[in-house]
C-alpha cells in the first residue's frame, strides 16, 4: 500500500512539472535566435587600435635625400653608450624629482632605456645614429682612435669577509659579573702602587714594599682578562657600494662624405608647461631631456657634427647679444649634455620666434665668416611643446639661407602647430602619453 502511494505522488510531480520545463526550453529558444537577430543587423564592436606615438613627416627635401638605414649593432652602440654614461640613471633622476605621488612613469632605469631603444626603431631625421660614409679621399687608410672619458660610477662589491660574531649565553663568560664591573686584586708591580689606596701610599717606602712582595696592598681595577673568547669568526659573503672611476672609450669616426661640416642649432624649450600640462607630471620635459641627451651621444664621436644651443622661454638663454653655446669635441658634447640635465624649467612663455630669428642671425654670421669651410650644412633642431605664430619673412629667411629645420612637437597640445608645420623641414609628433599607453599595453 505504501509502494503505492509513492508511485501515485511521483506521477502527480511529473505532471506538474513537465509544462514548467516545457515553457523554460521554449523561453531559451527565443533568446537565442534574438541574440542572433541583434547581432545580424547590429555592426560588431572592433577592438580599438593604439595610436602610434610618434609621428614623422618628412620634407621633400629629405625624402630625395638618400636616407641611411640603422643597423642592430649601430643601435646597440649607442644604447651601451648612454648606459655607460649613466645617462639612463640622470633621466630617472629628474623623472622622479618631477613626479608627483603615484606618478613615476620614468623613475625606473629600464623605463628610459626602453623609451631610447623606441627612439633608435623609430629612425627619426633629428637623430643621426647610423654611421655616415668617409670622405672619398680617406680610403681606407683612416686611422681608427678612440678618446676616453671619466665617469664617477657606483659599483656594487661583492666579497667574502671574515665576521666576528658575538656568543650568547651565560657559558661563554668567565663569570655571572659584566666585563666592565670593578673588581680588588692585589698589586704585582711597582705601576700597581698608583692606583692602590692613598692609605697604602703613605706608609714608608720599605713597609710599602715588604707589603707589595708579599701580596697584601689592594687595588681597584677592572677586569681585562677573559678565559674563553666570547666572538667567533663567521665568513659570510658582504655587498657594499663604493665609487670607482672608470674610462668610457669613445670611437672617434672619420669624416662623412663631403667635406662640409654639419652644423646643428639645438634650440631647447625650458617653459614650465613641460612639467605641469601632461601627465604623469614632467613627463614631457623628460622626453625631451631624452630626446636632446640621445642627439648628442649619437654625434659624441663625430667632430664633423658641431653644436650650437641655446634654451628658450620667455627669454634665450645665452642672451641674443652673447654668442650661444658650442660644441665640437667630445669633451664639448659631454659637458653640453651635463648642462642639459641641469635644466630648471621655469619659464612662463615661449617665444619660438624669438629664438628662431637668433638661431639664423648666429648661422649666418657663421657661415660669413668662413670658420667652418665650404659647404656647411645648418640644420636647427627645435624642441618645445608649445603653438607659435611664424611670420613669413622667417620661413623665407631659413629657406634663403639654406636652413632645414627639424622640428620636434612634445605632447598633444603642441600638434595644433600649422606655422610650424608649414616652415619646417621635417616634423615629429611626440606624445608621451600614448608612448606610456603602448609600453604598458
Amino acid at each position: 500500500m505504501g509502494s503505492r502511494s509513492g508511485s501515485l505522488a511521483l506521477n502527480a510531480a511529473e505532471r506538474l512539472l513537465d509544462p514548467l520545463l516545457r515553457a523554460l526550453a521554449a523561453l531559451g529558444q527565443l533568446l537565442r535566435f534574438a541574440g542572433d537577430l541583434l547581432a545580424a543587423f547590429l555592426p560588431q564592436r572592433r577592438r580599438r587600435r593604439l595610436r602610434p606615438w610618434m609621428i614623422v613627416r618628412r620634407g621633400r627635401a629629405r625624402a630625395g635625400a638618400p636616407e641611411l638605414e640603422v643597423s642592430r649593432a649601430e643601435a646597440e652602440r649607442l644604447l651601451e653608450r648612454m648606459r655607460q654614461l649613466d645617462d639612463t640613471a640622470l633621466l630617472s633622476e629628474r623623472a622622479l624629482g618631477f613626479a608627483s605621488a603615484g606618478a613615476d612613469h620614468f623613475a625606473d632605469p629600464r623605463h628610459v632605456e626602453s623609451l631610447v631603444a623606441a627612439l633608435i626603431r623609430e629612425n627619426p631625421p633629428f637623430l643621426h645614429i647610423a654611421r655616415d660614409r668617409p670622405a672619398p679621399d680617406q680610403g681606407r687608410a683612416a686611422e681608427v682612435r678612440t678618446e676616453l672619458l671619466l665617469r664617477d660610477t657606483e659599483v656594487v662589491v661583492r666579497e667574502p669577509c671574515t665576521l666576528f660574531v658575538p656568543k650568547v649565553g651565560m657559558e661563554h663568560r668567565e663569570s655571572r659579573r659584566p666585563p666592565g664591573y670593578p673588581v680588588l686584586r692585589t698589586a704585582k708591580t711597582l705601576s700597581d702602587l698608583r692606583a692602590a689606596p692613598l692609605l697604602y701610599q703613605a706608609l714608608p717606602e720599605d713597609y710599602l714594599i715588604a707589603r707589595l712582595v708579599e701580596g697584601a696592598v689592594p687595588v681597584l681595577a677592572y677586569r681585562e682578562e677573559r678565559r674563553l673568547t666570547l666572538f667567533e669568526a663567521q665568513e659570510r659573503v658582504l655587498e657594499r657600494r663604493e665609487r670607482r672611476r672608470t674610462e668610457v672609450p669613445v670611437e672617434i669616426e672619420p669624416g662623412g662624405e663631403g667635406q662640409g661640416a654639419r652644423l646643428i642649432y639645438l634650440l631647447f624649450d625650458r617653459s614650465t608647461s613641460l612639467v605641469r600640462n601632461c601627465a604623469p607630471r614632467g613627463v614631457n620635459a623628460v622626453m625631451e631631456l631624452a630626446i636632446a641627451v640621445a642627439m648628442l651621444r649619437a654625434d659624441l664621436g663625430r667632430p664633423y657634427a658641431r653644436y650650437y644651443f641655446r634654451t628658450f622661454a620667455e627669454r634665450l638663454f645665452p642672451q641674443p647679444q652673447d654668442p650661444p653655446l658650442c660644441a665640437v669635441t667630445v669633451k664639448e658634447k659631454d659637458d653640453l649634455v651635463r648642462r642639459l640635465f641641469r635644466t630648471n624649467f621655469s619659464g612662463e612663455a615661449t617665444n619660438v620666434v624669438e629664438a628662431l630669428e637668433t638661431a639664423a642671425d648666429d648661422i649666418e654670421r657663421i657661415a660669413q665668416s668662413g670658420e667652418l669651410g665650404e659647404g656647411v650644412r645648418p640644420r636647427i633642431g627645435l624642441l618645445t611643446d608649445g603653438r607659435a605664430t611664424i611670420y613669413r619673412n622667417v620661413g623665407a629667411r631659413l629657406k634663403r639661407l639654406g636652413i632645414e629645420l627639424d622640428t620636434v612637437l612634445i605632447g598633444r597640445e603642441a600638434l595644433h602647430n600649422p606655422d610650424l608645420l608649414r616652415i619646417s623641414s621635417t616634423v615629429s609628433l611626440v606624445d608621451p602619453a600614448l608612448y606610456g599607453g603602448a609600453a604598458a599595453a
